[in-house]
Parts: C-alpha cells; sequence; structure tokens
C-alpha cells in the first residue's frame, strides 16, 4: 500500500472518530461565547463578593454566576471580576474543573463543564479570597 493510501485510511479513521464523540463531552474545557452556548443559557444561581476597584475612582460589585445551557449540557462561571482572578467549577467533594484566569476587569467567562454533576461557581480573586455561589445540579 502506498503512502496516500495509508495516509488517507487514517484521515478518514481520525475525521470518523470525531463524529462518534458525545456532545457534551465535546464543550468539557470549551468557551461557552465561542460554542455560542451563552446565548440560550441561564442563571442557575449567583452570589456577591464585595466590591473591586477597576479603576481608582470607580468601584463595582464582583458578581458570581453558574451558568446553564440545555442546548449545550454545559455549565460555567460566569463572573464580574477583577483581572487575574480564577474561576472555575467545584464538586461537592472538593474537586475543581475548568479554571480560568481572568484576563480583562469586568464580565468574564469561564470554560464550560458538562453538568452532569452538582457543581457551584468560584473565584478565587487576586488576594487570595475565594467567593462561591450554591451547590445546584
Amino acid at each position: 500500500m502506498n503512502r496516500q493510501l495509508i495516509s488517507l485510511a487514517l484521515a478518514t479513521i481520525f475525521i470518523n472518530s470525531l463524529a462518534f464523540v458525545s456532545s457534551v463531552d465535546a464543550q468539557d474545557g470549551q468557551d461557552p461565547r465561542d460554542r455560542k452556548c451563552e446565548e440560550n443559557a441561564e442563571t442557575l444561581t449567583s452570589t456577591s463578593g464585595g466590591t473591586y476597584r477597576p479603576r481608582p475612582w470607580q468601584q463595582r460589585e464582583i458578581r458570581i454566576e453558574l451558568r446553564k445551557s440545555e442546548r449545550c449540557k454545559a455549565n460555567w462561571v460566569k463572573a464580574d471580576v477583577e483581572k487575574g482572578t480564577v474561576l472555575y467549577l467545584q464538586d461537592e467533594n472538593g474537586k475543581t474543573y475548568v479554571q480560568y484566569q481572568t484576563q480583562v476587569n469586568g464580565w468574564n467567562y469561564g470554560d464550560m463543564m458538562n453538568y452532569e454533576g452538582k457543581y457551584r461557581a468560584c473565584a478565587k480573586l487576586p488576594d487570595a479570597r475565594e467567593v462561591c455561589t450554591s451547590f445546584v445540579k
């Protein structure tokens, strides 16, 4: 068999295997805005964590939301926080998932995770404080 046929056969196998990745698993670690999951999402729970100052003359409320998309079968953190905050989902055993460090002050989106479990949305602020929502399935 020549190299072109082998390459074509391997490419076909790879492409066909991608077709069998479940939509739930395909969302893990993905950006909800890039995957258009934010369009039909709902906030399951939210909490406040004090305030931060994006500029010396401006004060904003820290908001943490646990978001869910039924269409995408995924949860993620949406938060109004300062740059350098780490967003993540946490299960009831304390295990963390899809950590994302924010790059800007203001509203940020963490990466998505399959929502087959009970999670809460958390943010570890630059001052090391943690703010989390309640757990929701």
